[in-house]
């Protein structure tokens, strides 16, 4: 988790303690029905508070009630609970918590897959800059990553081939998830051997995954098992970030919350997926002042901002340009 650089802090922060955002998140919270483990009791939870930017980690809770009173009175910007299983999940030391085991998470990030369109501005002046500070107020710029709806799409197309493997060829039970900004979970709620794995056996995993050290197979057919019918549809192999899974103490994002960078829901992907508004739990529309002028694609949607004009939007995408820094929320209208 990549913490914002020094001068930018106060920018973000800015962003973040907008109050018509703090309604939204916490109004959401009052409500939404969190997808939590049955030994949550085991888990270590963590959150990013909004105004923060540092995480609060090490908090235990016994039920969802507890957790979601801890919520309304801590606002979370991130959410987290531990794919590992503690004794003492509390223990501020991790080698104090007592490991029990861990489940299996696999990331997949589209900008890891696609080249992706990044705009450097300054959020002074608005101006698009080259470089990371802006000569004319000498502040550091603010960098928008924009992700199109075919980039995820990929991303996605990589994860269900991460699916398909652990089903297929370990006999896992994996589930996908929405990651809520730019790429997917695989998670799988591992038990007996399957949670006692340590780094090295997970390396293992991502290795057979990525393909290393898998055979040609030069005469298989598409209908083969396991690699053999990969490789004759043309997949040589998944890009994942192989840390989070070697990682045996790593944070999960919980499903169903909200990811603090976009506005958009942690969820879990039963059937077809489509990269739009309907993934933000935010209805009605909202009166966005843009900092920068520009033509951006957020959320499937094509939308054009000139600097310092008030726009109308559909609070999904004027809640995710606010986050992104595109600019400001000014007015809410359910």
């Amino acid at each position: 988790m990549n913490c914002p650089k020094e001068d930018t802090v106060s920018f973000i922060l800015h962003q973040e303690l907008n109050k018509i955002i703090l309604m939204l998140f916490k109004s959401y919270y009052e409500k939404a029905e969190l997808e939590l483990p049955n030994d949550m009791e085991l888990r270590e939870f963590a959150i990013q508070p909004f105004g923060k930017d540092t995480y609060v980690r090490h908090l235990s809770f016994s039920s969802p009630l507890e957790l979601r009173n801890f919520i309304l009175e801590n606002l979370p910007l991130h959410l987290f609970y531990s794919t590992a299983k503690y004794q003492i999940p509390s223990a501020k030391e991790m080698d104090e918590k007592g490991w029990m085991g861990a489940d299996l998470q696999f990331d997949i990030d589209a900008d890891e897959l696609c080249e992706i369109r990044k705009i450097n501005f300054c959020p002074v002046c608005g101006s698009e800059v080259d470089g990371e500070k802006c000569p004319k107020d000498n502040v550091e710029t603010v960098e928008f990553a924009e992700i199109t709806s075919g980039c995820i799409n990929k991303a996605l197309e990589n994860a269900l081939i991460i699916k398909d493997i652990l089903k297929d060829d370990f006999g896992l039970n994996p589930e996908l998830y929405f990651s809520g900004n730019r790429g997917f979970h695989v998670y799988v709620r591992c038990s007996g051997d399957c949670a006692l794995l340590d780094s090295e056996d997970r390396k293992e995993i991502v290795n057979y995954i990525k393909g290393i050290g898998v055979p040609k197979y030069s005469s298989a057919l598409p209908t083969d098992p396991g690699w053999a019918g990969r490789k004759a549809k043309g997949i040589q192999g998944v890009i994942l970030d192989e840390e989070v899974t070697i990682d045996i103490k790593r944070l999960f994002r919980i499903p169903n919350s909200i990811h603090g960078k976009s506005g958009l829901l942690v969820r879990k992907i039963e059937n077809d997926f489509e990269f739009s508004t309907s993934l933000s739990p935010f209805s009605g529309y909202v009166t966005f002042l843009p900092y920068i002028s520009g033509k951006f694609q957020i959320l499937g949607e094509n939308i054009e901002f000139s600097r310092g004009i008030p726009i109308k939007l559909d609070a999904s995408i004027g809640v995710y340009a606010h986050l992104k820094g595109l600019g400001e929320v000014k007015l809410y209208v359910r």
